[in-house]
């Protein structure tokens, strides 16, 4: 059962409005960061400030509760006196021992010592507010390596490690955990070490040492993990250790913001209240490029940023290997990104922080059982779920994730970059037959901390790059990615698969541009509000509303030829009409295609979708080539209609089509832009985005048809 809540950190900065679409009911609350008397549980457990006033062992966190308020406002109240209202919150307490662990690591005599950051900072990191989901028992703790889906109160993620069961068969968790990868300790985390307290407003568990993630940014830690400094020394003589210390949008952070926004036809939605920024490295340890005959480096100075005493003989061994893939252009000056050694180090960071568990959102691919819809099971995943994601620099180029069956019988639950496999195109899925492995990356660093400021980074058993045998795998199957892998934003921020969110500027994306005053930015996603029945890939979408103009830059493609570009569509009567314009030049772009109607029904004969169930395989194929001449498809078996049971395919669902936006010969490593423009005078005409393909011409114009999935 659901219970009343007050949102934590909605209290920190606003007044929470009424009426969401999913139908819960939230009160109006004060702008003054303070608890009225209405909203203090009535349960018959106790509140989690009962459970701390009443223990003993967690008087000291009690104490820091009792001093560290909701936001700075004059008025705010005490996190004591916001543990006692309703809500659901998730509570990793440390001990008595733990804070006077901590204070003897940071040279503080008591409590009472911790300045106003200091206390915040222990405070803030042992809360997640889950709103109007329940809290986390253990059970529903995520996978090795994997973040929690809500984020402590200070929009950071906390990390979960599941170690060995003891020898009374109890099962050992860490927060913020680094794992040995040889030994299987684990080091600098937090032993939960007491379990699932279920109190009236959420659940406490008892940790044994202070949650404080690292304030140091991605290059940061890569430097200072001791099996990194090949790649440390790369990010100092290249420059990209200055480069990748974007955080947070400060200029987003200090312009008012509305709390919410309700617009026709549509929910209430959440105003973006941040923009965050970020990055997510996959980095080789120095034994991989040993092996590759690079030598150790000799003298690694961090302190210094990174230099080695032998750069001359690690640049002469990486050099080759980088300019095979990338050329010689600027070979003398490093930190020029057409060098083939910055282009190499570049390629290693995508755009966005993700934790190891959000690079795909595991939501209603084929077969995937959700199982509780506020909150889907990610341990029984059956099918490979991959994504792309755009890398850092001025040569930008995609690398593939791909999450691996739980079941897979060589690779279970893997993580692959760049990874690349078929199948029987029409019996068997997920595909079973590797054509490029890839490399394997994991979730923690033996025992180096990779949770950063502003991202996070994974080590790979092999040498990332963008070479012609990677870029013929990726080049050579039908490309599909998400909108939100687009606007990395949405996952720096925690949008993605979290909540419907209003973007009330629109310069929030760097990938959309352009856009006209009336344009009005909207992600929507299905689990949060429990809307049973969608069919959208990865199950959310983007919207953009009103009279509409903007521009969207689009993933480059891996190797370049011939392209068909398509988009995922859900047409209906609330829809509207666009004309779209494609090319390289986002300010001088070409009309393709006439405009487009999205307020016709797929059964229209300008579209021609149909039911297949009656037909053999020459007619579904005849049917499939007329949707073809109209400029259609009908959507893919891979995902499936929101119902929690994976089996009803988006291909034999009637709202959902994809659009054949054009066809062209597209160059490698070039930003090539959609625009967007309505075509009609009407505030509530709806566009929609879900997911986007690049598919080569082998594919759409092969031997064989194409596959349905």
């Amino acid at each position: 059962m659901k219970r009343n809540r007050i949102n934590i950190k909605s209290l920190m900065t606003f007044c929470m409005a009424a009426g969401l679409a999913s139908g819960m009911l939230f009160t109006f609350q004060s702008c003054t960061e303070k608890i009225d008397d209405g909203n203090y549980a009535i349960a018959d457990e106790p509140t989690i400030t009962d459970y701390l006033a009443e223990t003993p062992e967690y008087s000291k966190i009690k104490s820091i509760f009792d001093r560290v308020t909701l936001g700075h406002k004059a008025e705010a109240s005490s996190l004591t006196a916001v543990l006692s209202a309703r809500g659901n919150y998730t509570i990793f307490a440390p001990t008595n021992d733990a804070i006077d662990a901590y204070l003897a690591k940071i040279n503080v005599s008591s409590v009472e010592q911790l300045d106003d950051e200091q206390a915040e900072l222990i405070a803030y990191s042992c809360i997640i507010d889950n709103g109007t989901e329940e809290a986390y028992e253990s059970p529903e703790f995520p996978s090795e390596g994997g973040a929690f889906t809500k984020s402590d109160l200070n929009d950071r993620a906390i990390t979960c490690i599941e170690s060995d069961a003891d020898a009374d068969g109890n099962t050992y968790y860490y927060i913020n955990g680094a794992k040995n990868d040889e030994t299987g300790e684990i080091t600098k985390g937090c032993k939960v070490v007491a379990f699932d307290h279920k109190l009236s407003n959420g659940y406490l568990h008892g940790v044994s040492s202070v949650i404080a993630p690292s304030n140091e940014y991605v290059p940061d830690l890569i430097k200072a993990a001791d099996n990194m400094h090949i790649m440390g020394a790369l990010l100092h003589y290249t420059g990209w250790d200055a480069k990748l210390t974007d955080y947070m949008d400060r200029d987003y952070e200090n312009a008012d913001h509305e709390q919410t926004a309700t617009f026709p036809n549509l929910a209430t939605f959440y105003v973006a209240q941040h923009r965050y920024l970020g990055y997510t490295a996959l980095v080789e340890p120095d034994e991989v490029y040993q092996k590759a005959g690079v030598p150790a480096a000799e003298g690694y100075n961090v302190d210094e940023g990174g230099t080695i005493s032998n750069w001359d003989a690690v640049l002469n061994a990486i050099r080759p290997i980088a300019e095979a893939a990338y050329g010689t252009e600027d070979r003398d000056d490093l930190t020029s990104e057409d060098n083939a050694v910055n282009r190499f180090v570049a390629y290693h960071f995508l755009e966005g922080k993700m934790a190891y568990n959000k690079f795909v959102n595991h939501f209603c691919e084929y077969s995937y059982k959700w199982g509780d819809i506020m909150n889907p099971q990610q341990k029984e995943c059956p099918v490979d779920l991959s994504d792309y994601f755009t890398t850092a620099g001025k040569y930008r180029s995609i690398v593939k994730i791909t999450h691996k069956a739980t079941d897979n019988p060589e690779y279970p639950s893997a993580m692959f970059a760049n990874h690349t496999a078929t199948g029987d195109a029409d019996l068997v899925y997920p595909d079973d037959v590797i054509t490029h492995r890839g490399l394997l990356f994991t979730a923690t660093n033996n025992g180096n901390e990779n949770n950063a400021k502003n991202g996070y980074y994974y080590p790979l058993d092999g040498i990332l790059i963008l070479d012609a045998e990677t870029a013929n795998a990726l080049g050579n199957e039908r490309i599909r990615y998400d909108i939100t892998t687009v606007l990395p934003e949405l996952m720096n921020s925690g949008y993605r698969s979290q909540e419907y969110a209003y973007f009330d500027d629109n310069n929030y994306f760097a990938s959309i541009t352009g856009c006209s005053d009336d344009t009005k930015l909207l992600y929507l996603t299905t689990a949060p509000r429990g809307a049973n029945g969608w069919c959208d890939l990865e199950g959310d979408e983007f919207m953009v509303l009103g009279i509409y103009d903007f521009v969207l830059r689009l993933p480059p493609v891996p190797k370049s030829g011939t392209y068909e570009i398509r988009m995922g569509c859900s047409l209906n009567s609330l829809r509207g009409m666009c004309q779209i314009y494609f090319g390289d030049d986002p300010d001088n772009l070409t009309p393709v295609g006439l405009p487009f109607d999205m307020r016709m029904s797929t059964t229209d004969d300008n579209v021609g979708w149909f039911n297949e169930s009656s037909l053999d395989d020459a007619q579904i194929l005849e049917k499939d080539k007329n949707m073809r001449n109209q400029g259609y498809m009908k959507g893919p078996k891979g995902f499936t209609i929101s119902n929690g049971e994976g089996t009803s395919l988006a291909r034999d669902y009637s709202g959902n089509v994809r659009r054949i936006v054009t066809t062209k010969t597209l160059k490698a490593n070039t930003s090539y832009y959609l625009r967007f423009k309505s075509c009609l005078d009407d505030d509530a005409s709806q566009f929609f985005m879900d997911y986007f393909e690049y598919c080569p011409s082998n594919i759409y114009n092969g031997v064989d048809p194409e596959d349905k999935w």
